[in-house]
């Protein structure tokens, strides 16, 4: 978000989304959050938290994970459903690899590990 926050113009709005760890787990279900996760999940923190650091300021953050877990499962079943096609183009292990990918995010939101946020922020001026 720093670097958002140098290019963008004052007054101007950045609205971006983020998979993130739920703020409020143990240790124990942080370390199987990131292991669920994207790669890049392990380093990402409050989004809100984050955006302020940068000098957002008027930063709204919206919970959506209802309407991405939806969107997991499309993945995942148009994934199933394109099985061959997708194979075709991939090599075998990229497309179980995300496959996989998919499936574990999806574990991690139904267990309340994962989350995903729609980040509305303004830089001041």
């Amino acid at each position: 978000m720093g670097a958002s926050h140098t290019v963008l113009k004052g007054g101007g709005i950045l609205a971006g989304y983020s998979i993130h760890v739920r703020p409020t787990l143990s240790s124990r279900e942080s370390i199987n959050a990131r292991e669920l996760g994207p790669s890049f999940v392990g380093g990402l923190e409050d989004p809100g938290y984050l955006a302020k650091t940068a000098g957002f300021v008027d930063t709204r953050v919206m919970d959506v994970t209802p309407h991405f877990r939806e969107t997991c499962i499309a993945w995942i079943e148009a994934m199933e459903f394109f099985e061959e096609e997708l194979r075709a183009e991939l090599d075998q292990s990229d497309y179980r690899d995300e496959l996989r990918n998919k499936k574990d995010m999806l574990c991690g939101i139904d267990k309340g590990l994962l989350m995903r946020s729609l980040i509305v922020c303004k830089k001041e001026g």
